[in-house]
């Protein structure tokens, strides 16, 4: 697969089938680039409050209570934003909701500075969590330009490195509060703070509108328009009376190949909007009796939810145990979610290499592997806190790297274990492919909720909340990877060469 290819090519629906990562070409790298980075953003506002929230806990005389019960609101009102914010995509497109999300978190974002107790920091987190929804349009924004062959590798990229917000947000928020309180005191600075990352939502949701297009054949709702005129036959909103070739020739830099891309994403939309709401409910009924299903929920509660609850606190356990003053305790902390750049995508490149060479099994044992060193890593930060910073800061790399990397891991088993209820399954585990369901409760947020809980008990005890964590993780990754079948395959097929 290239990512810097010196032209990109288009299918016969006019989707990309490879990467200039190094250009903003419109109309397919332009979404790419600007997806992630809006949800970059969204994330980097959503986690705003605590990297500085010992300063406004310091103000306002919170208790760590209220502020682990902020930390749970602000993962737990997402999956509520994702029911509302699924099907909108699917009638207003994904740029528009995009920008529709920035706008409406970046209202009680900037008004954050206005709280008075704990109980507003609660509802504040919990209206900014709807920036955690942006997750939806910018998985919806990729997928409507990119081939089925590649989609999950541009999925990967935007999901990867929209994350990374959690680490910018600990770069950027004390630096502008280290900046304003040099001439104003901490009551003040504060909540000025907050304007700035809700200004930079703003500005990204105004340049997503001015200039980007929603699909590889133009705006939205200018489609839908056009095919209530003259209905598509398969019933996917993407339609152009302009070919791929005509596309070319205004100026794309592409040239448009025949690519056999096994209609994956015609099948899976077909099955979709033909069911009904009641067959609809009984499939997922059964797909949550699914061994398979389940596992692969819990483990992306043990990924994903991991990086949820850990960005919420990361900089907290290194000021508690090392003594350290808030900002240099943030700045450290960010090193966790700026690992997003690779780590994430690297999950699903090691997936892709074992599957070359072993099948589906091949991506089970790299599944396994990777979980494995996750619990092994969180489980050595736990002993590490207790020993020096230098210490804990490699363990912690390397744990942010392997949390991240099983994201990637476990997107590259998902699509296999039910292909006729793709979309369906991908949406209870966590990436937001099937938006024409009402159901988004995702195993990664859940997780993040459970995980965030665990730290609110655990508190003041980071070491044994990671302890805990990474034997979870640990004893989730044995044994559900042991027991895992896709397609009537196991990681016991690798023995005796039966993999293939």
């Amino acid at each position: 697969m290239k990512f810097f290819a010196k032209q990109l090519i288009l299918d016969q629906h006019g989707k990309a089938t490879n990467f200039r990562l190094h250009s903003l070409q419109f109309p397919h790298m332009r979404a790419l680039h600007f997806a992630w980075f809006s949800f970059m953003v969204a994330f980097m506002s959503w986690y705003a409050i605590p990297p500085i929230v010992y300063h406004i806990a310091q103000d306002l005389d919170i208790p760590p209570v209220d502020i682990y019960d902020s930390n749970m609101v602000a993962v737990a009102i997402t999956i509520v934003a994702r029911l509302v914010i699924g099907p909108l995509c699917e009638r207003f497109g994904p740029r528009r909701m995009m920008c529709f999300v920035l706008i409406c978190g970046a209202i009680p974002c900037g008004l954050t500075g206005l709280i008075q107790n704990g109980s507003g920091l609660i509802v504040i987190r919990a209206v900014i969590g709807i920036l955690g929804g942006a997750f939806v349009p910018c998985q919806f924004w990729t997928t409507q330009m990119f081939a089925p062959s590649v989609v999950g590798t541009a999925n990967s990229i935007s999901a990867g490195w929209g994350n990374m917000g959690a680490g910018v947000t600990y770069l950027l928020m004390p630096a502008i509060y280290g900046g304003i309180v040099a001439h104003t005191s901490n009551a003040i600075a504060w909540r000025v703070t907050f304007v700035v990352p809700a200004c930079i939502c703003i500005l990204v949701a105004i340049m997503d509108m001015l200039f980007a297009t929603d699909t590889p054949h133009g705006d939205w709702l200018a489609l839908r328009r056009q095919e209530q005129g003259q209905p598509s036959s398969d019933g996917i909103s993407i339609a152009s009376t302009e070919s791929a070739e005509q596309k070319v020739e205004k100026g794309l830099g592409a040239t448009v190949e025949e690519v056999d891309n096994f209609n994956d994403d015609e099948s899976i939309a077909d099955v979709k909007r033909n069911q009904s709401f009641v067959d609809t409910l009984i499939t997922f009924g059964k797909l949550f009796c699914k061994p398979g299903v389940l596992i692969m929920v819990c483990h992306y509660a043990c990924s994903l939810g991991t990086e949820l609850a850990i960005d919420n606190v990361i900089g907290e356990v290194f000021r508690e145990h090392f003594s350290l003053d808030p900002a240099t305790a943030a700045y450290i902390g960010s090193i966790f979610g700026l690992l997003n750049l690779f780590s994430r995508v690297s999950g699903g490149l090691f997936s892709d290499l074992m599957a070359h060479r072993f099948h589906l099994p091949g991506r089970i044992l790299a599944h396994l592997i990777l979980m494995c060193l996750e619990g092994l890593f969180l489980i050595a930060f736990s002993f590490g806190l207790e020993t020096n910073m230098p210490s804990a800061i490699v363990l912690m790399i390397f744990f942010s790297f392997f949390v991240q990397a099983v994201c990637g891991s476990t997107f590259g088993i998902v699509p296999f274990v039910d292909p006729i209820n793709n979309g369906k399954v991908m949406g209870m585990v966590g990436a937001e492919t099937d938006q024409s369901s009402p159901f988004y409760l995702t195993g990664g947020n859940i997780g993040g909720i459970i995980f965030n809980l665990m730290f609110r008990q655990f508190q003041p005890n980071f070491e044994g909340a990671f302890l805990c964590l990474g034997c979870v993780s640990l004893g989730a990754g044995v044994v559900g990877n042991l027991l895992l079948r896709v397609q009537g395959k196991s990681i016991w097929h690798l023995f005796g060469g039966r993999y293939a």
